[in-house]
């Protein structure tokens, strides 16, 4: 009985503080020395040859730099480049930024959200090297 009291106990906390965006994915946002929350948005489709090519090259090798854990890390993905903007690819609180594609950008596509704010926005596997990481690395210093 005290097992169970204490488990009810538990998850009524856990979910209060979920509820206060206090949680996400079990810790709190991450946030840069400068103390604002960086977001990096990933957009992309699984038969977009350069976006497979970004996630196992480059992107994987960005997911285990000491960079990776400071910043919330978000994925959009749809089975085609045709489906991208479809609202079931697309969770609520992330559909803001959707409005924002201008329909002449490709994929793989990066938004850099900085305190709710797109800081950032560039496509093709040449514009991570380019434009993406280097502004990543400027808001985390």
């Amino acid at each position: 009985m005290v097992r169970w009291m204490a488990l009810v106990a538990g998850t009524a906390m856990l979910v209060g503080a979920a509820s206060a965006g206090v949680v996400r994915w079990g810790r709190p946002p991450p946030q840069s020395a400068n103390g604002r929350e960086v977001m990096l948005l990933y957009v992309g489709a699984e038969d977009c040859a350069p976006c497979r090519s970004w996630l196992h090259g480059a992107g994987a090798a960005f997911r285990s730099s000491p960079e990776f854990p400071r910043v919330s890390y978000r994925e959009i993905e749809s089975p085609t480049v045709l489906d991208l903007l479809k609202d079931e690819y697309w969770p609520d609180d992330l559909r803001e930024y959707r409005w924002r594609l201008d329909r002449s950008a490709g994929v793989p596509l990066w938004f850099i959200i900085s305190d709710h704010e797109i800081v950032e926005r560039a496509f093709g596997e040449s514009q991570w090297q380019s434009a993406v990481l280097p502004k990543l690395r400027s808001l985390l210093r």
